[in-house]
């Protein structure tokens, strides 16, 4: 193992740099130049407004209520602007009439929730240390608490990130060995959606409206909606209609909620151009967005209700097409009355808004993996469009086209993926026995050996992911630093049936081509999207009998690559798993050898009793190198091989950390003082069984300051041939300055809060089969708090929960809640 720091997360010590040194002190100067002076008062909740609006939803013996309170409503109850900050209180209550307790999933609420210690942390600096003692213990005390025992109640604030509009979420409690889940659509007062001013009952007299089934919608469709909306004024030809979406109001609305979509403002001016949009005269009925949040791309979605309905379902058309933020000579181009057509050609080729059809291959994927799709299938829209010959809209902007339509059947209820019906069996697809055309077996070289292979019924996938260097060998420009990073995928279908690569499953907001193209465009005069797409996976069908390879454009991961490639198709669903490793990172854990860390006669298999013995008696808390000083609590313990541990850490978005060496240093001191994120930030060495962390992993947030982050050791007990480990998790709230160490991260002391997180990310990610709780840490009240190593105050209920660790993905549904206290010893650890 290489020598590491210590004895806390990241200490920057004096010792090893200078330069690290002069950081610290820059922001000691920083820091002391922010300390105040005020008390902390925080109103009084009754009466307040955002209680009076609640949303109340019933099952099986649980009472569930929730608000979202208003910028105004948040200020005048914290006196804090926690919107400013992007921070949106949500009121939860929850009444639990039934004999069984139930646990509810702060997680669901917002995967990126911050803890209600960590929310007083961020606004101290006005108020004297009695005053943040008093701020910290009010949001402590009004947060809500996880656990609602049976024939109680319990209510608070879950504190999610911002979102205008209307907060949708699936709130999910488990109870009764079951994962029941209440969908809430909370609006926000305020906030007027667009399509809430439509009068959708008016819209179309009895006589105008026709129901029909399949055949009859489809024919209809094609003949009488036309390729394209018009101006205002009906003169000039707008965009094409390239997407139909079926079902009823509120199931368009949950289906973009669930999404991320966001809704439009009835009385903003972001939808100007979206407005000139018209069907029979009249503007978008609704229109929705969703943004990239790490660039200025986002895609758009207008929706008209037809006059038709599908066996009494609604049909909307829409339209789906990137928009950006575009470069001054872009919009001088755009604004022209008349532009040359070689320039008009050259912008349909380089530019991310003429692909409409890659902003309709997202619009699917997004309702099917956020379990929004019943069916889907196409209709032919209009003649195909070349990239070479586009057409334009309203005579300026230029696109291009396939042709298709796709058709989207949306349901109330989730759906998982392989319940999808997707339409390509000629006698069943709406596209009237008009197959999607086929893929022409595109073939691009892999960029590099390291191939790993799976297979999985009728299909064989290989993958490979370049490094840094090895992309810019491929692509001939530094596609790391633009945040992209290409998976190569061939995918050979040796079965029957069409089927769909989904690249959402590699990563969620994966680049098209064109968009790769557009982020590493120096400049208008480089033609170099062609590049991408001649490289990338245009089409995502894939054909019987066929063998397609090629690139998904994906963000950066260094260290281990972990992704999904999904295939999906008629009743089935291909989801394989893989973990790659990419060259570039000094990761701690690949230095450790798990066969030698104990001797043959060391290991022992024990019983479930004899574990939570075993376990118990470990010791309480982590260690300084010299094994004196006791640190944070072990709380956690682990059940499953290694691969399973890296594998469900990794799914879960947890990254690796990096050992400790210059490079790794300089990185860390440099976003410590710009405050930005460094995913693989080495963790110091803190020790049990007198030696460091076997492996760290941590969850960086909007910053290096804040991050969930963990380490663990193995133990030399084994549980039906499984290794057991233990250890240590808690959340960085910020940085602190130290004598021992002089900065060191603070920690949020509801350390039991971190360890809840945990639980709830591995479920939600599939990688974990059941947990329980043991003791052996040894409580420590609120008002009595322990310190860990550099005299961070924590408090625990003393428990350390114990996961069964998933090595494939398993659905949230089937995770045990294990009760282990008859097995329960009473000791606390040394």
């Amino acid at each position: 193992m290489p020598t590491k720091l210590q004895p806390d997360s990241v200490p920057l010590r004096g010792e090893t740099c200078l330069m690290l040194r002069l950081f610290s002190v820059l922001l000691t100067l920083v820091m002391l130049a922010g300390c105040g002076t005020r008390p902390y008062q925080a109103n009084d909740l009754s009466g307040s407004a955002f209680l009076q609006r609640l949303t109340v939803q019933e099952r099986d013996g649980l009472v569930v209520s929730a608000s979202v309170l208003t910028a105004e409503e948040t200020m005048a109850l914290t006196g804090i602007d926690l919107y400013g900050q992007d921070i949106q209180p949500v009121w939860l209550e929850v009444n639990n009439t039934s004999d069984s307790r139930a646990r509810l999933v702060t997680w669901s609420v917002d995967r990126d929730y911050l803890s209600p210690i960590e929310v007083a942390y961020m606004n101290r600096k006005p108020y004297s240390k009695e005053g943040y003692a008093d701020m910290e213990r009010w949001f402590h005390t009004n947060g809500m608490p996880r656990v609602v025992p049976p024939g109680e109640s319990r209510s608070g604030l879950v504190f999610t990130n911002l979102k205008r509009g209307t907060k949708g979420f699936n709130l999910v409690m488990i109870h009764r060995r079951e994962a029941a889940q209440f969908t809430f659509f909370l609006p926000l007062p305020g906030f007027t959606p667009d399509f809430m001013n439509v009068d959708f009952a008016s819209l179309y007299s009895d006589d105008e409206i026709i129901d029909g089934d399949l055949s009859s919608i489809r024919e209809l469709v094609e003949k009488e909606l036309g390729c394209c909306a018009t101006s205002p004024d009906g003169a000039l030809e707008g965009g094409p209609f390239n997407a139909i979406l079926i079902g009823k109001g509120p199931t368009v609305r949950r289906a973009m909620l669930r999404g991320g979509w966001l809704e439009t403002s009835a009385d903003g001016n972001v939808a100007v151009v979206a407005r000139q949009q018209t069907y029979q005269g009249r503007r978008p009925d609704a229109i929705f967005s969703r943004e990239r949040g790490d660039g200025t791309e986002r895609i758009n979605l207008h929706l008209w209700m037809s006059p038709w309905r599908l066996e009494g379902e609604p049909l909307w058309m829409g339209q789906v097409y990137y928009s950006q933020a575009q470069g001054p000579l872009v919009e001088w181009m755009q604004d022209q009355p008349a532009i040359d057509s070689e320039i008009t050609q050259f912008f349909a080729q380089e530019s991310l808004i003429a692909d409409i059809d890659s902003a309709q291959r997202y619009l699917y994927q997004n309702l099917w993996y956020s379990g929004s799709l019943a069916k889907m299938g196409r209709l032919r829209a209009m003649d195909p469009v070349p990239v070479d010959a586009p057409r334009k809209v309203f005579g300026e902007t230029p696109y291009f086209t396939t042709g298709s339509r796709i058709v989207a059947f949306l349901s109330d209820e989730p759906r998982a993926l392989d319940e999808v019906v997707y339409l390509n069996d000629p006698s069943r697809s709406i596209t009237g026995g008009r197959p999607d055309a086929p893929f022409r077996g595109r073939q691009v070289l892999p960029p590099n050996e390291r191939l790993q292979i799976k297979k999985s019924g009728p299909l064989t996938i290989a993958t490979a992911v370049p490094s840094a260097d090895e992309a810019e060998a491929v692509f001939e420009m530094d596609l790391y630093a633009k945040n992209i990073q290409p998976v190569w995928v061939q995918i050979e279908n040796s079965g029957d049936d069409v089927l769909q690569l989904t690249p959402i499953g590699i990563d969620s907001a994966y680049f098209s081509p064109r968009e790769a193209a557009n982020r590493t465009r120096g400049d208008i005069g480089d033609d170099h999207a062609d590049s991408f797409e001649s490289r990338g996976h245009i089409s995502l069908a894939v054909p019987p009998h066929s063998i397609q390879s090629g690139y998904i454009f994906s963000r950066v991961d260094e260290g281990t690559k972990s992704f999904n490639i999904d295939v999906l198709g008629q009743d089935q669903a291909h989801l394989m798993s893989f973990f790659v490793p990419v060259p570039g990172l000094n990761i701690d854990h690949y230095d450790l050898n798990p066969d030698e860390l104990y001797d043959a006669g060391e290991i022992r298999e024990v019983t479930l009793p004899e574990l939570v013995a075993e376990l118990e008696s470990m010791p309480c808390c982590v260690r300084d190198a010299k094994g004196e000083e006791k640190g944070d609590p072990l709380n956690i313990a682990l059940i499953g091989n290694p691969a399973d541990l890296y594998y469900s850490f990794m799914r879960a978005g947890w990254d690796e950390t990096e050992t400790i060496y210059g490079a790794s240093l300089w990185k860390t001191a440099v976003s410590a003082v710009a405050g930005g994120r460094y995913r693989y930030s080495p963790v110091s060495a803190l020790y049990v069984f007198d030696r460091p962390q076997d492996a760290a992993f941590q969850r960086a947030r909007s910053s290096i300051h804040e991050r969930n982050h963990l380490r663990v050791w193995m133990t030399p007990l084994r549980f039906r041939g499984y290794p057991v480990w233990i250890g240590q998790i808690s959340r960085d709230i910020g940085v602190r300055f130290t004598r021992k160490t002089i900065t060191t991260h603070k920690i949020d002391p509801d350390v039991d809060e971190t360890r809840e997180f945990l639980v709830e990310d591995l479920a939600f990610t599939q990688g974990l089969k059941a947990f329980g709780y043991v003791g052996g840490v040894g409580d420590a009240a609120y008002d009595q708090p322990r310190g860990n190593l550099t005299g961070d105050p924590y408090f625990t209920d003393g428990r350390r929960v114990l996961m069964w660790l998933s090595s494939e993905p398993l659905g949230l549904d089937e995770v045990i809640w294990r009760d282990l206290s008859e097995h329960w010893t009473g000791v606390v650890g040394p």
